[in-house]
């Protein structure tokens, strides 16, 4: 090394922030160019400018081609969107004019600019366009049957598994070969880091490398397969892509915003995969658990990967768009979403198809469902006590909901007659949506569509109820006067007019349409009472209540208002499902019910476990097209049943109830091209970088031919020959020499040369990738050399970025879709609103920071230094030779080797130098202090102060949490602060007088948000009571007090509390006091300079080299 000591810290921090392997475009960036810039070209510009013809030279199916451009230069500009040829041509401006047949319309001209404006973002995972034609899907490679094609022969010297003959045939063809086996130390760290997630220690690295047995590495990944911390590891690329996260999104206040059953659902993905749990039960488990009759007891929990997305405030139409989103792109890599407003554009998926599965997840229902105990929570105090409040809470919601739902039936019975009338006018009712407030007055637009699908349905099965509704809603209001009569005499004699008490209704024709209704609208009211009248005589005599009138043709009646399914039926189900069927103060009344409930589930110390599962409709829905994806216009009714794509010829509905047990079964099936193969694509790219086909996430139209499509169909047939094993799959790779070769460059340089000449991008794997540790990686590699990893596994989640940091493996940190932390964003976290099979890697300076700076990373930093300075290599005598072995610890533990000659040269010269002294707090410090209280407005006087409890390095607070548990918002700052959540909790900055003294007082106050209703702010005397108040909204205030006299011991209380509500109370507030008389010996106090420093805010020598290792490319990168 090179570098002098005091540059050492530095410069490796900032090297690993250069050198971190960037994708180009995050997830935005990513999902603008699949959305409008993708579809564009690949219809408009590819066909004559793709990879089969390239008019004037040019090729827009690349980044690369566009920016090589054709005859007349380069096709785009970065950045520079005048200057780009393109986006010219697409305007019309001057004489070239693209496309010549048809201009586009000005969004997507308007799209394309800002692609230029953006830089030209095109996912790495794109690969080259083309354009589809209508018979690309026949022959479409993931569309064909799975193969099992033979293993091509090579030298058996260089094969360890079957793979590496695929991999060897393909570096032939191209004169190429596999690089050589990398060393043990290399090898070891690289298995640790893809079966576990998390770094071997020096001792299991020496181990490892002093083993003599030939079967060393093949035990080692055996052991690891075998290690808790495997399924721990991989359940995170699983919930990548479930979308995972422990919250809703965004919702109402009436809702709880955090799931219950998140966990549960997360640790049941590890625990499967620590069982080896076959593949496809692992999928049928998460889609139909309900359904499966041999399910385990926690299998439930399985179904969390349909429930755990996210809320859409509650409109059902985008939450099973959701739903089938996660599980065609999920387990099948297809984009069948994009079929939902029109067939899709590249593969072939009719709309109806989107809308059969739509079907599927309409006739299902979400129910919250009691999982087996945890271990050793079981018969606990804590358990019992749960246990007993949650069975009252259920029977107040059950008691609560089945009155709701009696009074709200019993309220659309009342009104037939508006319900029926309201079937004129359906553009006054929209569907569902979460901007609806409804009094209790009002038609509730669910029963206005009930009502409307029953009459359609109705019709379609020839009710005889309901014929003359159907006779006359046909006929045109001009033609009543002449052809009324003569219709209802059709039916008559025509013998449809079969239910005598409808006949009775109609005995003369009606003359309009509203005479329909209020003839329909008096039978059902007729009906009603008559059955009223027999439920009130049976039980006067304390008879048996009937169930059903004894005439039959009444008894017709009175279902169509009682019958469960009926229009005027509200389902027995949760409010998440039903909250549409309650006018606004009934469903705030049953979303509170049901928040305590919830919140009773999230604040049990005993953990219970529960799930939030699917289970079918005792009716199942028969789903419409909505055209365009609008539900207020729907088209043909649609079966539910499988995609025609992978059904055949021998297609046929779903029989068994909604079809989600059997929609499993057809993803499941081997027979189905899809599932397998793109799970063992994934497998391959988590553990190589890169899959064999370049998109994980959509095998559609659009999918580049795999660099190895023998291997791929060669591996997914022994992983469904092999009963689904993801351990046996982790094998054959593991295994291979492929997975094992040299990630560096060649020793011979002109096969290195050769190599990059012919695959730049290693497609064909002559060498290994580089692998760029992931956040969850990092963080718990940090953990692990620092000594503070607790290994245990389930559980709920914690905040990962809330002080005292959590010492838990990052699997157990919160996920919070909502609020969704800036640094797992920066690090390139998974969105938990999308299906992610493979993250992005992005290179901006934020992460270089965080490992400087952070308190989560310093925390670290300070224990691994400390676990050095207590070990032995801290009690030589000799400084030197204490250093010497302090260094040599520091890169056993950090990096599993000794460090080089040159690397403790630098190390001991920087363990030399003097640590710089902290600055002494101001003497001024000591006489404030940070509490709440409350302003008694009587006396003037400050009551019941008590001192804040948790100091975090920054602010004073309740706890370690903000806002505290107990205390709430309450918090102090240097700057400002935040008062409680009431009056009895104001924020009290307290100073108390040294001596006897005479001030002035001046101050600068600021509340700057717009919402809310400010603030009251008082400064109070101990002896004199209130010297100033005022209130302050979204404004600025600076004042002075002269002469102020003080006695020793008193106290001036700077206080704050909310205005008349709590919302949006943050301020600003600087004091300073400065002593009256004393010339230039007088003391000044200042608020934010007197404000306690945060301790030990410098590192050591020691720990500054702890950091540096913990910064290095060597650490943060696998080879």
């Amino acid at each position: 090394m090179s570098l002098s000591a005091v540059s050492l810290r530095l410069s490796a921090v900032f090297v690993c922030c250069l050198l971190w392997q960037p994708a180009l475009f995050g997830d935005e960036a990513e999902q603008f160019f699949e959305q409008q810039i993708r579809p564009l070209l690949a219809e408009k510009c590819v066909g004559c400018h793709g990879a089969t013809k390239q008019s004037g030279g040019l090729r827009l199916d690349s980044r690369e081609a566009i920016l090589r451009g054709g005859d007349t230069g380069p096709a785009a500009i970065v950045g520079d969107v005048s200057g780009s040829l393109l986006v010219q041509a697409v305007r019309y401006d001057g004489d070239l004019q693209m496309p010549p047949e048809q201009p586009l319309s000005n969004p997507q001209r308007d799209a394309l600019a800002q692609w230029v404006r953006l830089g030209l973002p095109w996912p790495a995972a794109t690969g080259m366009l083309r354009s589809v034609g209508p018979d690309a899907a026949v022959s479409h490679w993931a569309f064909q049957p799975v193969t099992d094609p033979a293993v091509p022969s090579a030298d058996v010297a260089l094969v360890k598994t079957p793979v590496d003959a695929f991999i060897l045939q393909g570096l032939a063809r191209q004169g190429l070969q596999l690089s050589p086996e990398a060393d043990r130390r290399t090898l070891i760290r690289r298995l640790y880091m893809t079966v576990t997630g998390l770094p071997p220690t020096a001792a299991q690295v020496q181990a490892f490398v002093d083993d003599p047995s030939e079967r060393a590495y093949e035990d080692l990944v055996e052991r690891l397969l075998q290690s808790p911390e495997y399924g721990q590891h991989w359940a995170r690329h699983w919930l990548d892509i479930a979308r995972y996260s422990d919250t809703k999104g965004y919702v109402y206040g009436r809702e709880e915003r955090f799931w219950v059953h998140a966990w549960n659902y997360r640790d049941w993905v590890v625990s499967a995969l620590n069982a080896d749990m076959p593949y496809d039960r692992f999928l049928l488990l998460q889609i139909a658990a309900d359904q499966v009759p041999d399910r385990g007891d926690g299998d439930l929990a399985a179904m969390g990967f349909l429930t755990l997305g996210r809320r859409f405030l509650g409109v059902r139409r985008d939450i099973i768009d959701d739903q089938i989103d996660v599980v065609c792109r999920g387990t099948m890599a297809l984009t069948v979403g994009c079929a939902r407003c029109h067939d899709h554009k590249y593969d072939p998926i009719p709309t109806a198809d989107y809308y059969s599965l739509y079907g599927v997840f309409d006739s299902s229902r979400e129910f919250l469902a009691e999982l087996p105990a945890g271990e050793g929570s079981e018969g606990s105090v804590a358990e019992q006590e749960f246990r007993r409040a949650f069975a009252e809470k259920v029977s107040a919601g059950q008691q609560l909901l089945t009155q709701r739902r009696a009074l709200t039936a019993g309220r659309v019975r009342e009104r037939v007659e508006d319900y029926l009338r309201a079937q004129l006018d359906l553009g006054r009712y929209p569907e569902a949506g979460f901007d609806q407030i409804l009094a209790a007055t009002d038609l509730l637009p669910s029963f206005v569509h009930r009502w409307r699908d029953y009459l359609r349905q109705a019709e379609q099965r020839g009710d005889p109820l309901f014929v003359i509704w159907h006779a006359y809603r046909s006929l045109p209001p001009q033609q009543y006067a002449e052809r009324s009569a003569a219709v209802l005499t059709e039916l008559r004699d025509g013998g449809r007019l079969t239910n005598t008490r409808l006949s009775a209704a109609f005995l003369k024709a009606p003359g309009s349409f509203d005479d329909v209704i209020r003839g329909y609208a008096a039978l059902f009211r007729a009906v009603d009472a008559e059955w009223q009248s027999e439920q009130q005589r049976a039980q006067q005599a304390g008879a048996v209540l009937p169930t059903a009138l004894s005439d039959a043709d009444s008894e017709a009646v009175r279902l169509v208002l009682y019958g469960a399914g009926q229009p005027c039926f509200v389902p027995d189900e949760p409010i998440c499902s039903t909250e549409y069927d309650f006018d606004s103060g009934v469903c705030n009344e049953l979303w509170k019910q049901q928040v305590e409930l919830d919140r009773l589930i999230l604040n049990a110390p005993s953990q219970p476990r529960f799930a939030v599962v699917l289970r079918d409709r005792a009716q199942p829905v028969t789903p419409r097209i909505f055209v365009r994806g609008n539900p207020a216009q729907q088209a043909a009714d649609v079966p539910r049943q499988f995609l025609a794509l992978l059904s055949g010829s021998e297609r046929r509905p779903f029989q068994q109830g909604s079809g989600r047990l059997e929609l499993a079964q057809r993803i499941t099936d081997p027979a189905n091209p899809l599932t397998a193969r793109v799970m063992v694509n994934r497998v391959w790219a988590w553990h190589f970088g890169r899959g064999l086909a370049s998109s994980l996430g959509d095998f559609g139209l659009r999918a580049e031919r795999p660099s190895h499509p023998e291997l791929l169909d060669w591996l997914t047939t022994r992983f469904v020959e092999g009963g689904w094993s993801l351990r046996s799959l982790h094998r054959q790779l593991l295994l291979s020499a492929t997975f094992r070769q040299s990630s560096g460059e060649l020793s011979d340089e002109r096969q290195q040369q050769q190599a990059m000449t012919v695959d730049p991008a290693n497609v064909l794997l002559w060498r290994m990738n580089l692998h760029r540790l992931s956040f969850e990686e990092l963080r718990d590699a940090m953990l692990q050399v620092a000594g503070s990893l607790d290994r245990r596994s389930g559980g709920r989640a914690q905040d990962l970025f809330q002080a005292p940091y959590p010492v838990r493996r990052t699997l157990y940190g919160l996920v919070d879709r909502q609020f969704f932390p800036g640094t797992l964003r920066m690090f390139d976290f998974a969105n938990p609103d999308l299906h992610i099979p493979q993250r992005s890697e992005t290179t901006v300076p934020q992460q270089a920071l965080f490992l400087m700076n952070h308190p989560l990373v310093l925390e670290q930093v300070r224990q691994l230094a400390k676990r050095v300075q207590e070990s032995d290599a801290s009690k030589q005598q000799d400084p030197q030779i204490q250093h010497e072995q302090q260094v040599r610890q520091l890169f056993r533990e950090v990096l599993q080797r000794d460090p080089g000659a040159d690397e403790l040269t630098e190390a001991l010269a920087l363990l030399a130098t003097e640590q710089p002294e902290q600055s002494p707090p101001r003497l001024t410090a000591g006489d404030w202090s940070y509490g709440y209280g409350s302003v008694n407005e009587t006396t003037g006087q400050l009551q019941g102060f008590q001192l804040l409890p948790h100091f975090t390095g920054t602010s004073w607070q309740g706890g370690a949490t903000h806002p505290d548990g107990k205390l709430g918002w309450v918090q102090l700052s240097a700057q400002g602060g935040h008062p409680g959540n009431d009056r009895q909790h104001a924020a009290v900055r307290r100073w108390t007088a040294p001596r006897k003294l005479r001030l002035t007082l001046k101050q600068q106050l600021q509340h700057e948000p717009e919402v809310g209703d400010g603030i009251r702010v008082f400064v109070i005397s101990s002896r004199r009571g209130v010297l100033q108040s005022q209130r302050l909204f979204h404004q600025r205030s600076e004042g002075e007090l002269q002469s102020v006299e003080v006695e020793a011991g008193e106290t001036l209380d700077f206080l704050v509390d909310i205005g008349d509500q709590l919302n949006s109370d943050q301020y600003l507030w600087r004091v300073e006091l400065l002593e009256e008389g004393a010339g230039e010996s007088a003391t000044v106090w200042n608020s934010e300079l007197d404000f306690p420093l945060p301790p030990n805010p410098s590192l050591t020598p020691l720990e500054q080299l702890a950091q540096v290792l913990l910064c290095s490319n060597e650490f943060l990168f696998v080879d």
